[in-house]
């Protein structure tokens, strides 16, 4: 088909759409830089992208895009559905037809919240990481937007402005010096184009794809993220926390070097540099192409923004969210000075061991506020001072104050407030000393309201020669009149004088003091207080100076934390192994009982928490915590009574013959060791264990969980584990006849018996959980049991979430089935979530395991965690929490199969006392899990400030062990809730 003119209606496209692809569509006319592009509709959604090439488009360009469409199909950005060729304006021009991602470009998707920016940084490591393998001739063409390349970009210089020429000028200078490290990096096809069009939102505010491979070339990939970097900080309040989401994000998916991070303030400043140099050329040669100047008013605008912005604190900035330190010098200078080679003398004559610290937050005292004058705060200071029988008054190091009152503290996103140095408060004119030998770097005057005064700057040095400086603010004027940059200072010099008030910035008389572990390119404009997001960089920057002044009290405020700056937090200095609970997760601060309390003081009733069995903080246990760690702990190579009281009162709970206790830390630790004592007593290796058990994570326990080995990351059984049926009388293949599941016990030994590799254990949760809160069919543990010992194996029941009377009708949930295991394990309930377990088990048994290796487990068994776990066992007693488990636990039972009877959906419910589990399915009939009707039943229960969690092989288990204190009333509260979420459900 031929068009005849050089830029085609939306008919002619839609007509050419139909000639070429047999594409019957409307069409809407899209931007572009070079290419024709137009949106297709097909019934009324869009359905394709139909792109046109320039007619001086090579072959070998056409090539490279064909290639990367192959290679990228399906990951995460268009794909080629057709192509074909078509005469436009008398020139051919090569046309490609490509699926549409569905989603708003990034440019008309709103405002970007953290977690959008944070999904696009991931977006971009995906897609590097997909086209890392990738090659091609045409990488490596020669490119107007090829960063390598970019220092070619001069010849635009005389088409800028004078603003616009000197930026441009010092990237491109900047890109020349670091070219030769720039190659020394490992090169990659990069998309380098992620800007504000080409990123697709989907509508849940996921990247539904990055599109446009027209700009991909060979270089570091690092490149590629300053590219979307730079357009992500387009038209947002505070670019830099923008950019440093979007750091984050991709450091999550593909690690990023802290070289990389060094390099990428320059690299964005030159793409910054090459769009500005791009669009003049182009502009110049095609005035009329409006789409040349797009993003270009924004960019400006962002060049301000950031040359404010020095470019060692961007570097920390993007270090910090990476969870680097953020200065990298900072560990060598902080161990130094905390070493004893680092010998500080007094930088006052004060003495500062009896210190006052004042309180300039919002809590503070009203008389300390800077509106009554520097005076009368000063008289305040002192009288507060004298009152607490103190020598000198301190004003903290991160404190987030008040008294920043003029403009120079103000900023687009909020008040610069934490104080990131220690105040020390003398009289005016009290001579100031340097601390260590040093160089003054920088003397200055800054008389201005709030601002330092005198001030002077010391540069100091490691043992190894790594420089540090030391900011001394609010001295007098004439203290900057008899020092000069460049001389050297010793040990306990005089540098100077406390300032009086008209000299000091307006504040009572005292030295501000200040450590650096880098300048940032500044002198004496140094800041000594920021923006409270930004503390946790600026603690790297200016780390505590009471590794200099060496006050024996605390000087540091706790940092204070939302739930934002925990979620970033986690992200950059915890695993991403780690999960949370919920789409929005909870901060909890506190709890109480049957309740954990968020961080807006809501309560929510939990129904999760096994782990806290008498009660979130019981104060008979936090009671005992503190007494007896107060007074002593230790191991247990000394006779102490707590360990022998507490395992003589743990024992006293099981039947004959389990009455010796080993004690641990875990409940993970607990089943390694019941582990290694069937091992060492039947000198055996393998395991025999129920599908989706779930025993603990440490190694030797992921190889007996299915729940573990057999999902995503893990793979699969080992050769010494063999996997028996759970014997579920719900979806069991024999439902509740439990004597016919154990007949896969029995064939399990068997084979191993035939092969030499009789087992070591069965081992199993007696109620399991994982598995979806499993009620294990009668006569199953009997059989298994009786099987089990006669091809010579122990029997091992993992009581970590279901004992200790939680079943209610027994303290141990397998003494319902008639059996008495050789060993059990226990798990942190039995200290209501302090750090210990317990391994119970036979004299027999532990006699095996006396080979003459020590078993020495330097806490377990401490004195702290054995009067921990006697106050569990005196509540557990005391308030007859097993009894309350099967009161409570039972109308709950009965409560929820009333709601069975009015929703469908409920399939099942199973468990004894406070050990339930409901199970939800699309269809009674077929049984098929409701997962995602399950999701929404927690979201739900969570939103009406009731906790719940799934479990089960589909996640379709609503499973409900809460502390076994659970109310009535509570148990009352939670049924509404749960029949609401079902309504609404």
């Amino acid at each position: 088909m031929e068009i005849r003119r050089r830029n085609p209606s939306a008919e002619e496209l839609s007509a050419l759409a139909a000639d070429l692809f047999e594409v019957v569509a409307d069409v809407v006319l899209m931007p572009g830089e070079r290419h024709l592009n137009a949106r297709l509709d097909v019934d009324g959604r869009p359905r394709y992208l139909l792109k046109a090439y320039a007619a001086d488009t090579s072959e070998a360009d056409l090539a490279l895009q064909n290639a990367l469409l192959a290679w990228l199909s399906g990951a995460g950005t268009t794909s080629l559905a057709a192509s074909g060729t078509a005469i436009v304006d008398g020139e051919s021009r090569a046309v490609h037809l490509l699926d549409w991602l569905d989603g708003r470009e990034w440019s008309r998707a709103g405002t970007p919240d953290p977690a959008r920016l944070a999904t696009l940084g991931a977006a971009v490591a995906r897609l590097d990481r997909a086209l890392a393998d990738f090659d091609h001739p045409g990488l490596d063409r020669p490119y107007r937007w090829n960063p390598l390349q970019a220092t070619e970009l001069s010849t635009a210089l005389p088409l800028l402005d004078d603003a616009e020429q000197s930026f441009v000028a010092a990237a491109l200078e900047r890109l020349a010096e670091l070219l030769p490290e720039l190659r020394e990096l490992p090169q990659q096809a990069i998309h380098n184009d992620a800007n504000e069009n080409n990123v697709i939102v989907a509508d849940d505010g996921s990247i539904a794809g990055i599109i446009d491979l027209g700009d991909v070339v060979r270089a570091p990939r690092v490149c590629g993220l300053a590219v979307a970097l730079a357009y992500a900080q387009l038209d947002v309040l505070d670019p830099v926390s923008a950019a440093c989401q979007v750091v984050s994000g991709y450091h999550q998916e593909t690690p990023l070097t802290a070289r990389e991070l060094r390099l990428l303030p320059d690299l964005v400043d030159i793409r910054l540099a090459m769009s500005i140099a791009n669009a003049a050329a182009q502009r110049a040669d095609d005035p009329d192409n409006a789409y040349l100047a797009v993003s270009q008013p924004q960019i400006r605008a962002l060049i301000s923004a950031l040359s404010t912005q020095p470019g060692p604190l961007l570097e920390a900035r993007y270090r910090d969210a990476c969870g680097y330190r953020a200065v990298a010098a900072e560990q060598e200078i902080v161990t130094w000075l905390r070493s004893a080679d680092c010998d500080p003398a007094p930088m006052l004559r004060t003495d500062l061991r009896r210190a006052h610290t004042i309180d300039w937050t919002s809590q503070g005292p009203d008389q300390l506020r800077m509106r009554h004058g520097a005076d009368r705060v000063n008289a305040a200071i002192e009288a507060q001072v004298r009152a607490t029988g103190s020598t000198v008054a301190l004003g903290r190091y991160r404190e987030d104050r008040v008294v920043y009152n003029s403009p120079a503290f103000a900023g687009n996103n909020g008040r610069r407030s934490v104080h990131m140095a220690i105040d020390v408060f003398a009289a005016a004119d009290e001579p100031v000393f340097a601390p260590l030998d040093g160089v003054v770097a920088a003397v200055d005057f800054r008389p201005a309201e709030y601002d330092y005064g005198g001030v002077v700057m010391l540069e100091h040095r490691t043992g190894s020669g790594t420089p540090f400086w030391l900011l001394v603010g609010h001295l007098s004027r004439a203290s900057t009149e008899r020092i000069r940059p460049g001389d050297a200072v010793r040990r306990g010099d005089r540098i100077g004088w406390t300032g009086p008030v008209p000299e000091n910035g307006g504040w009572p008389p005292h030295i501000h003091v200040q450590l650096f572990t880098t300048r940032l390119g500044r002198s004496t404009d140094l800041p000594g207080a920021v923006h409270p997001d930004e503390v946790d960089v600026w603690e790297s920057i200016s780390p505590n100076p009471n590794l200099v002044l060496r006050v024996p009290e605390p000087t540091a405020v706790a940092p204070a934390r939302d739930s934002a700056d925990i979620s970033a937090r986690r992200r950059a200095n915890l695993s991403a192994a780690l999960s949370l609970s919920y789409a929005e997760p909870l901060h909890i601060v506190a709890g109480e009982g049957a309740e954990l309390i968020d961080a807006h003081g809501r309560r929510h009733l939990d129904l999760v928490n096994n782990v806290c069995h008498v009660g979130h903080c019981h104060p008979r246990v936090v009671e005992a915590l503190s007494a007896q760690a107060a007074v002593l702990n230790t191991n247990t190579r000394y006779l102490h009574g707590n360990i022998t009281e507490y395992a003589r009162r743990l024992a006293a709970t099981f039947p004959d013959p389990l009455n010796v206790v080993l004690l641990t830390n875990s409940g993970s630790e607990a089943n390694d060791l019941a582990l290694r004592l069937a091992r060492t007593a039947t000198g055996r290796e393998h395991a025999l264990v129920l599908d989706w058990a779930y025993h603990g994570n440490l190694g030797s326990l992921i190889e007996i969980s299915p729940y573990k080995f057999n999902r995503a990351g893990g793979a699969g059984p080992g050769e010494r584990v063999r996997i028996c049926a759970v014997p579920d009388p719900y979806r069991g293949e024999f439902g509740a006849d439990g004597a016919r599941y154990a007949d896969a016990v029995a064939a399990h030994c068997a084979e191993l018996a035939a092969a030499g590799t009789p087992p070591a254990a069965f081992i199993h949760e007696s109620v399991p959980g994982c598995a979806g809160q499993i009620e294990l069919a009668d006569g199953f543990l009997e059989a298994a049991y009786a099987v089990t010992r006669a091809a010579g194996g122990l029997c091992i029941a993992d009581e970590v979430q279901c004992g200790f009377g939680r079943v209610g009708t027994h303290m141990w949930a397998f003494e319902k089935h008639g059996v008495v295991p050789d060993i059990v394990t226990l798990g942190k309930p039995i200290g209501n979530g302090h750090p210990i377990g317990a391994v119970v088990t036979t004299a027999q048994v532990a006699r095996r395991f006396a080979t003459g290796m020590e078993y020495f487990n330097t806490f377990g068994g401490n004195p702290v965690s054995c009067a921990v776990g006697l106050a569990v066992l005196d509540v557990v007693e005391d308030e007859r929490l097993m009894a309350n488990s099967a009161t409570v636990g039972g109308f709950l039972k009965d409560g929820l199969r009333a709601l069975a009877e009015r929703h469908e959906v409920i399939g099942d419910v199973r468990g004894r006392g406070l050990f339930l589990g409901v199970e939800l399915v699309a269809d009674r009939r077929s049984k098929e899990p409701a997962t995602a009707m399950a999701r929404r039943i927690v979201e739900a229960g969570k939103r009406n400030g009731v906790l719940l969690s799934t479990d089960g092989p589909a996640d379709n288990v609503l499973k409900i062990k809460p502390p076994v204190v659970l109310s009535h009333s509570q148990a009352e509260h939670a049924l509404a809730v749960l029949d609401h979420a079902l309504q609404d459900s």
